[in-house]
């Protein structure tokens, strides 16, 4: 009856079995396909805006060579001309119309006006040097007046002192002896850094970066500025250790589009790289994802992992109970089901830990997405001016913060230390109507050492197209009180959200991440913190801003209580994960250290009936676990339970138990305890000591 009983479990088993594998193939195949699908449409989008905006560089060329080759323009006419172009393209740098030899005028050997929208003014690049002369800093001419309209290689522009990238038309003289010679070009330039800021504000998100290089491998845009205008595929390719990027790589420079998957060595985390090539120019394009800031939250996949974990562990308990099931079990066999049963245990144990430990769970849904772009900044100051207009008050000013933390050190649960430097961007418009500034909310009342000391201040002109706006700067040194959890301690992760507020919230300002000052802004990247710093046990996993928005129980005497009603507060956030050995050594090993002397203890019991010294030592080693778990609470000072003292409830419950069992056993006649030598409880010693933990383990992180 048993048999059938266990051969009609094991068929039930198998079949849920069968089904979680094929719901968990089903749920990978459709994450990898939304992988797949974001970072196809991603790039895309990248793609064809920039395309977008290149199409519209090359239209506006080749209007101004009809232009310069139909007219004979006065210097001032042509100014106005290529200053006019300039204003009409924002993406563009500025605009050049430059001159063969004496074909502007038979008195100039040389006329090459060159409008720069960054300082407003016009250059004239023949006073600087003779760009007919083929040389490495004149190809944007000389390259399109031998060959004809083209996007030019990244040069360093010698006159504006920074790396360009230009689409060059020529332009042909009408009539006369010279009809259909070349009479000059129309240069449009892109400063590189540009291209940068470009790609960064086509909403990559948190997840990466994207690069554009030149049709010969140069990069025109990536994340690290000494590459733009300086290196090259071919150079990258040859450091580069993963082949599979390399391939991308590789693919990049022959035109092709496709994407690739491999594993980070830096991050230890899988990534996936797009490529694809900008129809208008040639040029190739990358994008960069981490695949699980794509899929974000991981906890749907780590359900099904530890379902199929459980379902597969009892099914497999079946099977050998099945196998054992042949005759009556004899001690040996007792002891290897114990053995088998307590890796199972362990493996589960284990595996929900692992998954625990190393996922992307966020518990604090109250903050806004991380701010990582300008597309998504831009979208959360439309939501606030939308809220002012429907409440009919004024708009805030946006002022642009950024943080770069130097030193970092945690005093005790909640204090934190930080040093580094605070600076601002105000608008000149409202420098002056404003207090100039900013709060910490969160430092701690019991800060004997607070330091914030503006260190430098400059007044930044305004460009065209580019608003002028007072730059300030502060050293900071503060103890910050945070609002810590330690319930899932020693698999906790810690989060450090520094908020910046103004000083006055009758000034209508907004502060608002300064994006663009940052190399990276991908969380995995930690922009803002000081790579050196070292927090022992304690792994810095990512950086990024955010917002909440809180409301106030008081209008602090302004009498108007709209000023305090759903604030946008800035945050800084760095997400921490807790180096598990230190814990394990100082924590777990002496609960396992006991629980081992313990069993040795019951497996060298007989039936002597000598029970003198039982209770002296379970007491002695009562005290073991009492004085470590002491040592805990005084390391964590928090008033929420947390998950590694069930390991101690556990071995205290299993002191007690064996306690009586050896009492009991040493003492009376019991069938239970009798059998083998008291072989059922030494048996069953381990595994219920690990089933409690697995319950309350799957209970806190299923």
């Amino acid at each position: 009856m048993i048999k059938k009983l266990l051969y009609f479990i094991a068929f039930v088993l198998f079949l849920v079995l069968a089904y979680q594998c094929y719901e968990f193939y089903s749920f990978t195949q459709k994450r990898n396909a939304f992988v797949q699908e974001q970072g196809v449409k991603t790039t895309n989008a990248i793609k064809n805006q920039v395309n977008d905006i290149l199409v519209n560089i090359t239209e506006e060329a080749e209007r101004l060579a009809q232009l310069f080759g139909s007219n004979d323009y006065s210097a001032e006419e042509i100014r106005n001309i290529i200053r006019e172009s300039a204003l009409s393209i924002p993406e563009i740098q500025g605009v050049t119309a430059g001159y063969e030899p004496f074909a502007f005028s038979a008195k100039e050997r040389l006329f090459c006006p060159y409008y720069d929208k960054g300082s407003q003014s016009y250059i004239a690049v023949e006073e600087t040097y003779d760009y007919t002369e083929i040389n490495a800093s004149s190809g944007w001419y000389t390259s399109v007046r031998d060959n004809g309209a083209k996007w030019v290689e990244p040069y360093f522009a010698t006159a504006a002192q920074d790396w360009y990238v230009d689409y060059g038309i020529p332009f042909h003289y009408k009539s006369g002896p010279k009809k259909g010679q070349v009479r000059g070009t129309i240069t449009m330039s892109f400063i590189c850094s540009g291209f940068k800021n470009l790609v960064h504000s086509l909403s990559l998100g948190k997840t990466g970066y994207g690069i554009i290089t030149s049709n010969k491998g140069k990069f025109l845009s990536h994340p690290i500025n000494e590459y733009i205008g300086q290196v090259t595929l071919q150079e990258v390719m040859e450091k580069e250790a993963d082949a599979p990027l390399m391939a991308a790589y590789e693919a990049i420079l022959k035109g092709e589009s496709g994407n690739t998957a491999y594993t980070d060595k830096v991050q230890k985390d899988k990534a996936l790289f797009f490529y694809d090539k900008i129809p208008a120019s040639g040029w190739g394009i990358g994008s960069f994802f981490y695949k699980s800031d794509l899929l974000g939250d991981e906890q749907a996949l780590n359900r099904r992992y530890i379902r199929l974990a459980l379902v597969f562990s009892a099914f497999l308990l079946c099977l050998i109970a099945l196998f054992y099931n042949r005759d009556h079990l004899d001690e040996g066999e007792i002891w290897q089901l114990s053995a088998l049963a307590t890796i199972l245990l362990l493996a589960n144990i284990f595996l929900v830990g692992y998954l625990q430990h190393n996922s992307n769970i966020e518990k604090d849904e109250r903050k806004s997405p991380p701010i990582v772009d300008l597309a998504t900044l831009g979208t959360f100051i439309q939501n606030q001016e939308d809220r002012a207009d429907k409440l009919k008050v004024p708009k805030s000013t946006s002022v642009p913060t950024g943080i770069y933390i130097q030193r970092m050190e945690f005093i005790d649960s909640y204090n934190v230390n930080i040093g580094g430097t605070v600076w601002q961007k105000y608008p000149l418009e409202v420098a002056e109507k404003v207090q100039v500034g900013f709060s910490f909310p969160q430092m701690s009342p019991f800060s004997e050492a607070a330091y914030i000391e503006e260190a430098y201040r400059k007044e930044i002109a305004a460009k065209e197209g580019e608003a002028g706006y007072l730059l300030v700067g502060w050293e900071v040194r503060v103890t910050l009180l945070l609002d810590l959890f330690y319930e899932d301690f020693p698999l906790d992760k810690g989060h450090i959200n520094i908020k910046l507020q103004p000083l006055d919230n009758n000034d209508y300002l907004i502060f608002t991440p300064d994006l663009v000052s940052y190399n990276y802004t991908t969380p995995s990247k930690k922009g803002g913190l000081n790579p050196e710093i070292d927090i022992p046990g304690i792994e810095i996993l990512k950086s990024y801003f955010n917002y909440t928005t809180e409301t106030y129980e008081a209008n602090f005497g302004y009498g108007d209580s709209g000023l305090f009603e759903e604030v946008p507060v800035l945050h800084y956030n760095i997400h921490l994960r807790r180096i598990l050995l230190n814990s394990f050594v100082t924590y777990l090993i002496p609960i396992f250290v006991t629980l081992v002397m313990v069993f040795i203890l019951i497996y060298a019991c007989d039936k002597s009936g000598e029970r003198q010294g039982i209770i002296e030592s379970m007491a002695a080693f009562f005290f073991v676990l009492i004085f470590s778990h002491i040592d805990l609470r005084k390391d964590i000072v928090t008033a929420d339970l947390i998950y590694i003292e069930f390991f101690y409830f556990f071995a205290y419950f299993m002191l007690i138990l064996s306690t009586f069992n050896m009492i009991t056993y040493t003492k009376d006649r019991s069938k239970i305890f009798d059998f083998n030598e008291n072989q059922l409880f030494k048996a069953t010693f381990f595994p219920l000591f690990f089933i409690l933990i697995l319950v309350v383990t799957i209970q806190k992180f299923y």
